[in-house]
């Protein structure tokens, strides 16, 4: 299993066209990801930061997403800028006890 925290800041888009135009058209594209467990939305709009927590079956599914032709659509789109990708392998063991995973 491996971890994997995408962020990103918009430019020059309002959040409701960032919506329509960005969120509700990938999330059905992004729950058929092969391999994809999970992923959470995440916007802090104060600091002008998003992202998503994604959750993966293993790393070479990450790796496949990221050189997708999703992920290349979607950080050339002019309103996303400062893209960044963290990833990390997850304890397995301590994860279930605190409930992070089932």
């Amino acid at each position: 299993m491996h971890a994997q925290i995408i962020t990103y800041q918009l430019n020059d888009i309002s959040q409701a066209e960032y919506l329509k135009q960005m969120v509700e058209p990938d999330a059905p594209i992004i729950a058929k990801v092969k391999g994809l467990i999970s992923k959470v939305w995440l916007a802090d709009i104060e600091k002008n930061s998003f992202g998503g927590f994604y959750l993966w079956e293993s790393k070479s599914a990450m790796e496949d997403f990221m050189n997708s032709d999703l992920v290349k659509a979607v950080v050339s789109r002019p309103y996303v800028k400062n893209v960044s990708s963290v990833d990390y392998e997850v304890n397995q063991s301590a994860s279930l006890i605190t409930r992070g995973i089932k």
